[in-house]
């Protein structure tokens, strides 16, 4: 059971809680770190004029500052966080960028290539047929010069037999 003289630390003459964590610290204390130094004094049955209050008082302002760490660097490593994702979005974008570009560089250079190959034995196939349709032309002049060589020149050398 607590009694009255026990949760008031700065009731005593001599004793100030505000006034020695302020000199101690810089500043006043919190609500919540006079609740825990209430606790502590009656915890463990502290006097108002023990020398330990100094070391409890630093380590009650240690513990408030030490307390804000999590929070700062959460907030730093979300800060952080959101800085290495748009880092990486924006590079990975321009490496999207940049793969569309030599796709379609390679699909434009593939499709030169496939259109010079199909060209080249369009070209082949026409010049054979050319080769073909000519020789078929020539041998079809040839006959046609024999054939009517024939027939013109048969006149003229049957002629030529009889007057011999």
């Amino acid at each position: 059971m607590t009694n009255e003289s026990d949760l008031a630390l700065d009731d005593k003459p001599g004793f100030d809680l505000a006034t020695n964590f302020g000199r101690l610290v810089g500043r006043a204390p919190t609500a919540t770190e006079k609740e825990r130094l209430h606790h502590i004094k009656s915890s463990l049955g502290i006097r108002d004029a023990d020398a330990i209050w100094s070391i409890l008082m630093a380590l009650q302002y240690y513990d408030s500052l030490y307390s804000q760490y999590p929070k700062a660097i959460g907030a730093e490593a979300s800060r952080i966080f959101g800085d290495v994702k748009a880092a990486a979005e924006a590079s990975l974008k321009a490496s999207i960028a940049t793969a569309r570009a030599d796709l379609a560089k390679a699909v434009g250079s593939v499709a030169r290539d496939v259109a010079r190959d199909i060209a080249r034995r369009e070209s082949i196939r026409w010049g054979v047929a050319g080769m073909a349709l000519g020789a078929l032309l020539l041998a079809t002049g040839a006959g046609v010069g024999i054939y009517v060589d024939r027939q013109l020149a048969a006149p003229i050398i049957g002629a030529a037999a009889q007057r011999k």
